[in-house]
């Protein structure tokens, strides 16, 4: 019997998603800068007219994959803000996420951090929507705290957006460091040692 044939739709999803994830793949090992429509072409095993039918240029494929870095992170914050636990719990639950998403999506969730180092100030549009990621990362780091402070479960010595700034900082450091040394670290216990790190400098005062 032969294989049902894939629709034009299912193959057009199928490169796009091809394309993707070449670009993906080469934005986080070569950088974006060094990555071209041609090395990104032939790592997807397509034409180069091919990616330029589906995206218009190389930042039209970085934006695709910050917009799908984001909606990771949008799922997450809404999980949290809506689960009713307290602020300890909300951020143990946002440390097991990442440990969680990113043995599934590791390079997805580096990506932006390495983009903000290599693309802020070269690219106008890049870095709005880089800054709208990590606004929105900061509020919600910063909400928890805020929250934390005024339960009485945080001390209050720290300035709330400069906590939530290194709250962002250290689980930004996790993914990367986990990334860099992804043969020789284990996720779980990685995420352990983060929120055994992040809690103490918290100063909690209650479990």
């Amino acid at each position: 019997m032969q294989p049902a044939r894939r629709s034009n739709e299912e193959r057009r999803e199928h490169s796009i998603q091809q394309v993707l994830s070449a670009a993906l793949q080469l934005f986080v090992s070569k950088g974006y800068e060094n990555a071209t429509i041609d090395t990104i072409a032939a790592e997807a095993g397509l034409t180069k007219g091919a990616v330029y039918f589906y995206f218009k240029g190389k930042a039209a494929l970085l934006h695709a994959l910050l917009d799908d870095a984001e909606q990771l992170y949008a799922e997450i914050f809404s999980q949290l803000k809506s689960s009713g636990e307290n602020p300890i719990k909300q951020l143990e639950m946002f440390v097991d996420w990442c440990a969680e998403t990113g043995a599934e999506n590791q390079e997805l969730l580096v990506l932006p951090i390495l983009v903000s180092l290599q693309a802020m100030g070269k690219d106008a549009e890049v870095a709005a929507h880089l800054k709208r990621m990590y606004d929105r990362y900061h509020d919600e780091m910063a909400r928890i705290t805020r929250d934390g402070q005024a339960r009485g479960l945080f001390d209050n010595r720290v300035a709330v957006r400069e906590r939530a700034a290194v709250l962002v900082a250290l689980t930004d450091g996790m993914l990367l460091e986990w990334y860099r040394f992804s043969g020789a670290l284990d996720g779980r216990a990685l995420a352990e040692s983060a929120k055994a790190q992040i809690l103490s400098g918290l100063g909690v005062t209650a479990q």
